[in-house]
């Protein structure tokens, strides 16, 4: 073998070491920057809400099983307590179970499911939509941060007909399937009307 073929293949094997070499350091590079970006997410930390919800709240509605329209007013004080207009959309703009439209107080029970529904659903709802447990609470002791003592008391009225039972009212209430504040704002009738009021004071 002359002295020119030794010379080549020393070069040829010189650059397939080098080729070899970059190869693995590449590699090596990539499999560190993955592991990183893998431990970033599992350390990231993730938001998450401060109000859970149920399957039954927290999925997107398709199709509907049934509309209801119940009409809910809350006076703290004295005050109008004035309902957001937006609560009861998943993050992608989807609706859930309840939600409302806008702040005249009537929710929207559009539902593809054959179930029951109850004033505490809704409280969950919102709460989970401001991410604050305090707005999620209602019950015959206390609504939202405000509970009831010696001075202040906390009543409900159904139809303008007192409804202060902790076993069947505050939380408890089932919205009725066809509800509406009005005969003229059922979608199916029979309606049957289903003004909420809550009075803490």
């Amino acid at each position: 073998m002359s002295q020119t073929q030794t010379r080549k293949q020393k070069i040829l094997g010189d650059v397939k070491r080098k080729r070899r070499q970059r190869t693995l350091t590449t590699l090596t590079i990539v499999i560190v920057l993955i592991a990183v970006i893998v431990t970033a997410v599992a350390l990231f930390p993730r938001s998450t809400n401060l109000v859970p919800l149920p399957d039954y709240l927290s999925h997107c509605v398709y199709g509907s099983v049934y509309h209801s329209h119940p009409n809910l007013i809350i006076t703290i004080n004295g005050v109008n307590f004035p309902l957001p207009p937006t609560p009861g959309t998943v993050d992608n703009g989807c609706l859930q179970p309840i939600h409302t439209h806008d702040a005249t107080g009537v929710l929207h029970i559009e539902t593809d499911q054959n179930r029951d529904y109850t004033l505490g659903d809704w409280f969950l709802l919102w709460g989970h939509w401001a991410n604050n447990p305090t707005t999620a609470i209602f019950n015959s002791t206390q609504i939202f941060n405000h509970k009831v003592d010696g001075i202040h008391h906390l009543n409900m009225t159904v139809n303008g007909n007192p409804n202060n039972d902790p076993n069947t009212s505050f939380q408890h209430h089932v919205f009725p399937h066809n509800a509406a504040p009005s005969p003229g704002l059922c979608v199916i009738q029979p309606c049957v009307l289903d003004n909420v009021v809550i009075t803490y004071g």
